[in-house]
Parts: structure tokens; C-alpha cells; sequence
């Protein structure tokens, strides 16, 4: 969920905290709140305007039962909500409406579970134990896997092929047990571009966070080296693949105790999906070319990273440096961007012929020329992410940069 507006809620966060509109629902949930020893008091008469009153004055607690059941506009509601919230609150909503549409779309912007009234006591024990055991998968960052995430300023920049170089050199070059999840379920590339076949299941485990495990990860991955997993999928395009916040949450908590780094490359549409992976992770990698148009893109995410990362960690990189004469100097994109390039990966077309004739790694296709020695650095950079905290660039108006004035 997104990020409070009240700066005075200074009470230490409540572990439950849910309005009800009915009576009778109240009381169920008055009963499961007990099997957990939350007190009563947590559990009060109103729906969706109810529970935003109450945010205002309270700090956002790990768990909210949000009652939408007579809410004109669910959807509208819950978002107003969710500005109110902290990233860690688990959102329940409870209503009347049975309908797969509605569900699919409290799924996508973040709700944990919704459930139709009228809802035993039993079956609200069991939803508040779900939300409950994903709050607990919630990595320790001292123990947690790094999580690297690679987005685009544009399609057709190289985010796959640089993604690709970084996963690979991480785990054959730094020795990190090391996952690459592609995120893009219909035409992710990344398997594909090491002539493997990605693996089956990704998109029923992210359809299914309750059910997410260690084990079951682990069965849909592909072996790309002895180190190197990949986590992809080639879903038929008439199929819905939404990914839920939630659901990444739990697959990325899931793969703590199995590898030391994941590196994710982040599909160029920036959903709630994206959103989740792009504030949660250690390392943002915008890749951009140096043309105009990916200048205005690439400030356009530089100022929305800004918003959910305000500590920084993010990395802009120039690839195929000099491979047209359209692209803009780098002096001049840097202006425009409002900071220089943290790395210029330079044009090796004879490298990335190879690299798709081989099936090979960018990186690894490069040998020892320019190329490979800016992704080495770029690598190195990762690998070494503990270091102090990168600064994001600071954006403003795009054209006057590029215009000097």
C-alpha cells in the first residue's frame, strides 16, 4: 500500500484494526480477533470512510478488515484508503458482491484477500491466519536476499541483455547463489535468451501467495548454471497475468533461505507490480539509451523513484553508447537527466551478434573489451550494494535542460 499522508500518528502500531457495517459480521469478527488475542475494541461499526477517519488518527496497523459492502465504488474507496496506509499493512476487505471482476481488481491494487458476506467467524480465523503468515515472510534484511531491479526507460533499450550480464556475473563471477525472475509473463525474454525454456508454474504460484513456499519456487526454476537460476514463464497472450503486490511479497520472501541475490527484470508497463519490486528492492537499475526521447522517460521514472525510494539506490545506466549519431552526448543527456550516468555501456555490435548466436550472456560474449569492463563495474557496483546509499537524480523540466536555459 502506499505511503502515509499523517506525520502525527506516533502510537505504536496496532496489530489489527477492523470497521464493520453490520452487527452480526461484527461479531464474527469480534470472535476471531480473540483467537488472537486482539482486544474488542479493534473491531468498530463503519465500512471504507470509517476506517480512513480512523487512519488519520492512528498509525496504520499490520493488519486492516475494511468492510466495502456499502461502498457505491469499492475500488475508488480502497485506493483513498491505501494513501493512508503503511507499505506493511495487509489490507482484508469483506462485501457482498460475489464477482471475479471485482476480485481481480482489489488483487491487482494490493488488497490481500476479499471475502463475501456472510463469513463465519471460522472462515475470518483462517484469512487473518493468511495475512498473518505472509506478514511473518517478510525478509530480515540482515538475512534477507539482495534484490536488484532492472527497468527500462524505454522499450528496446537492453534491460533483458544487461539484467541477463549482471545474474550471470553475480553468480559465476562473484560466487552468489543467484535468481533472475522475469517478470514479464507473456514475452519475457530472459530464459530465451540463453536458449532455455522457462519453467512452468510461476504464474499459478503468484496467483496463489498463500501457497508460495520455498520448495514449490524451487520446482518452477530453470537451471542456467550451477548458481544461476531463472524464474520465467511464456504465458498465452489471451490469458489475464496480473501479479498482485502481495504475491510478490511472498515469492520474493520465499527465496531468503535459497539464494543470495535476485535480480529482477521489471516489465517496461509500471503497475503495482512494478511499483512493489521498484520500492522494495536494494538496487533500482534505470537502463536507457541517449536519445531524447528516453531522457524524458528516464527523468520521468527518475522523479517517481524519487517518491518511493526517497534513501536513493538508484542506479541510471547508458547502454549501446555510441551506436547512433541520433543519441545526444552524454553531457548533454546528463543535464537534461539532472546527473551523470552511473555507468555508459558501450555499442559492441560483434559482441551482442554473438551473444545471440551463443546463447551467451552480453558479458560474457564481450570478453575483455569495453564493454565487459563497464558491466564488470556495474556488476562490482551491485555486489558490493552495501556501500552508501546511491542518490537518485533529481528531475526538472526535461527540455529546458536539454535547451541549457
Amino acid at each position: 500500500m502506499a505511503l502515509p499522508l499523517s506525520a502525527n500518528r506516533r502510537d505504536p502500531a496496532p496489530a489489527f484494526f477492523a470497521t464493520i457495517a453490520d452487527e452480526v459480521t461484527r461479531e464474527a469478527v469480534r470472535q476471531a480477533a480473540a483467537q488472537f488475542g486482539w482486544p474488542a475494541a479493534r473491531v468498530r461499526d463503519g465500512g471504507a470512510a470509517a476506517a480512513q477517519e480512523a487512519l488519520k488518527e492512528m498509525a496504520s496497523p499490520a493488519i486492516l478488515l475494511v468492510d466495502v459492502s456499502d461502498s457505491l465504488d469499492p475500488i475508488a474507496d480502497l485506493d483513498a484508503l491505501a494513501e493512508l496506509c503503511e507499505p506493511h499493512t495487509k489490507v482484508l476487505a469483506l462485501g457482498r458482491t460475489n464477482d471475479i471482476g471485482l476480485y481481480r481488481a482489489l488483487m491487482r491494487m494490493g488488497v490481500s484477500e476479499y471475502l463475501v458476506k456472510p463469513v463465519s467467524a471460522e472462515a475470518l480465523v483462517d484469512a487473518l491466519r493468511r495475512a498473518q503468515q505472509v506478514e511473518a515472510a517478510a525478509p530480515d534484511p540482515a538475512g534477507a536476499a539482495r534484490v536488484y531491479a532492472f527497468v527500462g526507460a524505454r522499450g528496446g533499450v537492453g534491460t533483458t541483455s544487461l539484467a541477463v550480464s549482471a545474474a550471470w556475473s553475480l553468480a559465476n563471477e562473484h560466487g552468489k547463489r543467484t535468481v533472475l525472475l522475469d517478470l514479464d509473463l507473456q514475452f519475457g525474454a530472459a530464459a530465451l535468451s540463453l536458449d532455455l525454456e522457462p519453467g512452468r508454474g510461476l504464474r499459478e504460484i503468484l496467483a496463489n501467495p498463500e501457497r508460495i513456499d520455498s520448495l514449490l519456487v524451487s520446482s518452477a526454476m530453470t537451471h542456467a548454471g550451477d548458481q544461476f537460476r531463472i524464474l520465467g514463464a511464456e504465458e498465452p497472450l489471451e490469458d489475464d497475468t496480473e501479479v498482485s503486490p502481495a504475491a510478490l511479497q511472498a515469492l520474493l520472501a520465499s527465496m531468503n533461505d535459497a539464494c543470495d541475490a535476485v535480480v529482477v527484470d521489471v516489465p517496461r508497463r509500471i503497475d503495482r507490480a512494478a511499483r512493489e519490486v521498484l520500492t522494495r528492492a536494494d538496487v533500482v537499475v534505470v537502463v536507457t539509451d541517449l536519445s531524447l526521447p528516453a531522457m524524458r522517460d528516464a527523468q520521468r521514472l527518475a522523479r517517481l523513484l524519487k517518491t518511493l525510494r526517497p534513501a536513493g539506490n538508484v542506479l541510471i545506466v547508458g547502454n549501446r553508447v555510441g551506436g547512433t549519431l541520433a543519441e545526444l552526448p552524454q553531457a548533454e543527456f546528463a543535464r537534461g537527466l539532472g546527473a551523470p550516468l552511473a555507468f555508459a555501456a558501450p555499442t559492441d555490435a560483434k559482441a551482442a551478434e554473438a551473444a545471440a548466436e551463443q546463447a551467451k550472456p552480453l558479458l560474457e560474449a564481450a570478453g575483455k573489451g569495453p564493454l565487459a569492463v563497464e558491466l564488470r563495474r556495474l556488476t562490482a557496483r551491485l555486489a558490493d550494494a552495501d556501500d552508501a546509499p546511491i542518490e537518485a537524480a533529481e528531475p526538472a523540466s526535461w527540455l529546458k535542460r536539454v535547451l541549457g536555459r
